[in-house]
C-alpha cells in the first residue's frame, strides 16, 4: 500500500503536489478534498469495516493560494532532474553517492552554477571532462540542461512513478 499515490489539485485543477494515500484519505473524510468531476480511476482500500474506494486524484474543496517557490538548483535537485543517470555515458548508479554535478561550462572558466549549467555525472566522466568544455574533451550530453517547473521537479522524485490518470493535468500548463 506505500505505492499507493494520489494526486493533488488545487480547487482551479491547478497542480498542487502528490500525497500518500494516508493524508488523501484524511482529506477527504475532513471534507478538504473531493474527487474531480470528471470519471477517475480508484484505489481498493481494505478496511475492517470493508473495502473503501479512494480517486487517483483528489481536488481540494476550496482554492489555497501558493506563494511562488522557487526551485533552487541543488545537488539532489539536479540529480533528480536527470533521474540520476550520467549525461555523458547515460549511465545510472545504483550506489546514489557515486553521482555527481558537472559544470558543462567550468566555474573557472566563467561556468555558473545555473539549472542550464549543471548535469548529473558519474565520477569517471566527470573525471575524464575535468577543466574542459564537452567539446573539448569529444563528450556530448544525452541531454540539454534545462530549468524544470516546480511540477517536473515534484514528480521527477516519484521515481518514474507517474500515474496515467493524471496525465490529463500534468499535459496542462501549471508554471
Amino acid at each position: 500500500m506505500r505505492d499507493r499515490q494520489v494526486l493533488l489539485l488545487n480547487a482551479s485543477e491547478e497542480v498542487l503536489r502528490v500525497v500518500d494515500w494516508q493524508k488523501a484519505v484524511i482529506l477527504l473524510m475532513t471534507g478538504k478534498a473531493i474527487s474531480p468531476y470528471m470519471k477517475i480511476k480508484e484505489y481498493q482500500i481494505q478496511s475492517t469495516s470493508g473495502t473503501y474506494r479512494l480517486p487517483k486524484v483528489l481536488m481540494l474543496s476550496q482554492y489555497v493560494s501558493i506563494p511562488h517557490k522557487e526551485n533552487l538548483p541543488t545537488r539532489r535537485n539536479v540529480l533528480a532532474r536527470d533521474k540520476w543517470t550520467c549525461q555523458y555515458c547515460n549511465r545510472g548508479s545504483k550506489d546514489r553517492t557515486k553521482m555527481t554535478i558537472d559544470h558543462v561550462m567550468p566555474k573557472s572558466r566563467g561556468g555558473d552554477s545555473s539549472w542550464t549549467n549543471l548535469v548529473a555525472a558519474c565520477e569517471r566522466c566527470n573525471s575524464v571532462k575535468g577543466n574542459k568544455t564537452p567539446k573539448e574533451c569529444n563528450m556530448n550530453l544525452k541531454k540539454k540542461p534545462f530549468r524544470p517547473t516546480s511540477i517536473q521537479m515534484h514528480l521527477s522524485r516519484l521515481s518514474g512513478n507517474v500515474l496515467d490518470e493524471w496525465t490529463h493535468w500534468l499535459n496542462k500548463k501549471n508554471d
